[in-house]
């Protein structure tokens, strides 16, 4: 295995150990790395469930072996630096509210709801006059005169929106209420990040377990493979582990334990 190959995979192995996320300004400028790849790929990685790795540089490429636990450890650092950020957690709040299901999302107020659909009918009367102040002539007059009976109407929509509104916002608090009832499910997001962390770390450590480094590979069909059947069925953080080296991985698992212990 080439020297590039163990020092791009040396970052996947990281990645999978604390997510990669915003590195600190020295390490980005250091290696060449994209901050906002860097931390998109931290967020889904905690909140899919699954490995999203960022691009790596080639100045990262060529970090020598003797170098790499240094700099798994400094990216390890920077991604606590980001967890700890409000920044993450402002992105993972929304990745969250993204999940809930309908029914789960917190109802709305009636006075909420009242101002969302003001606004909307607004927005409309809005377009058509500016279409209207675009025309000329005739064309104009007949629009303005149609525009008109489009405002009274609005305002016999907007006068009547209290009640509808209020009927809505029960519905919604009836529908959440019924759904907070409902088994919660294992798979669903947590709420809390520190959840999803722990569940990240703990998956790396079982998955990257007994990385065999003597492992033999061969090439079949322009693919490098595993000649144990066993271990080229290994998931794929076990085999990012393999590829990055002991350097790497090992910095990685004990970078992954140490963050854990101190989540739990």
């Amino acid at each position: 295995m080439t020297l590039r190959r163990r020092a791009t995979t040396a970052v996947l192995a990281l990645a999978l150990a604390a997510g990669m996320a915003a590195a600190a300004t020295d390490v980005f400028q250091q290696y060449g790395l994209e901050r906002e790849a860097w931390g998109d790929a931290f967020v889904s990685s905690l909140t899919q469930g699954a490995l999203y790795a960022p691009g790596v540089s080639a100045k990262l490429k060529s970090v020598p072996p003797a170098q790499r636990a240094a700099v798994v450890n400094a990216l390890g650092a920077a991604a606590k630096a980001f967890f700890g950020s409000a920044a993450f957690r402002e992105r993972y709040a929304k990745e969250y509210a993204d999940s809930l299901p309908d029914d789960l999302r917190l109802p709305r107020t009636a006075a909420q709801i009242e101002a969302a659909n003001r606004a909307e009918l607004r927005k409309g009367l809005g377009e058509m006059e500016q279409v209207v102040r675009d025309l000329q002539g005739d064309a104009r007059k007949q629009a303005e005169a149609a525009l008109a009976q489009v405002r009274a109407e609005i305002d016999q929509q907007v006068a009547a929106l209290g009640p509808a509104a209020a009927a809505q916002a029960a519905e919604e608090k009836a529908r959440y209420e019924a759904a907070r009832q409902r088994p919660p499910d294992p798979d669903a997001l947590s709420s809390d990040p520190r959840v999803s962390l722990r569940k990240a770390l703990s998956s790396f450590l079982r998955l990257t377990e007994g990385v065999d480094f003597a492992a033999e590979t061969r090439m079949a069909s322009r693919t490098r493979r595993f000649v144990r059947a066993d271990y080229e069925a290994k998931p794929r953080p076990w085999k990012l582990c393999y590829r990055a080296g002991p350097e790497a991985c090992n910095a990685a698992r004990a970078f992954a334990s140490g963050w854990l212990a101190e989540l739990k």
